[in-house]
């Protein structure tokens, strides 16, 4: 590997790691704290180091882990690690294998609302975390409304991984020549 592609992933774990651990240890920035995260995995992607990309993506998840205490009743490192971290590594290298834009969207359509339920499951039955609280109608249809939210969710999300993409290159391009 270039000392170029290889420092850029160490600042990519790096700023991988201190996003997830401020998003687990802030409750309330945990969801921008992923989408940040995995938009410093994409840093090397700048120079087509799916490798280096792989590399921060493994190293940041499991430095933030550390940084936690190897807390596993939260839910930032594991979203990380199933979803957020490794989609924008997988959508580029779709893009690369020039796979039809509608099917790799629709994969990740799938892959974000199982995701969802993945998430809702492991809060519900691992953390132990109740929703009686919600209105009745919301209580009687929260797996539909779980789908619906990852769906949506992940459409905005798509959008922001694609233009922080294009921002990454183009900054990147700019710093190292």
């Amino acid at each position: 590997m270039k000392s170029k592609i290889l420092a850029l992933s160490a600042i990519s774990a790096g700023l991988v790691a201190l996003v997830l651990t401020i998003g687990t240890y802030f409750n309330v920035a945990d969801i921008f704290c992923l989408a940040l995260a995995s938009c410093f995995v994409t840093l090397p992607l700048s120079y087509k180091s799916y490798l280096g990309s792989i590399l921060s993506y493994l190293v940041g998840g499991v430095l933030a882990f550390l940084f936690t205490g190897f807390n596993i009743f939260i839910a930032t490192v594991p979203a990380y690690f199933v979803f957020f971290g490794i989609y924008p590594i997988i959508k580029q290298l779709l893009r690369q294998k020039q796979v039809n834009k509608i099917i790799s969207y629709i994969i990740g359509l799938i892959w974000g609302i199982a995701c969802a339920y993945g998430m809702y499951f492991y809060y519900v039955n691992f953390m132990g975390i109740t929703f009686s609280d919600l209105p009745l109608f919301v209580h009687e249809n929260i797996l539909y409304l779980v789908g619906a939210i990852g769906g949506l969710f992940f459409v905005v999300y798509e959008r922001f991984i694609t233009v922080s993409k294009r921002f990454i290159d183009i900054t990147v391009a700019k710093i190292i020549k």
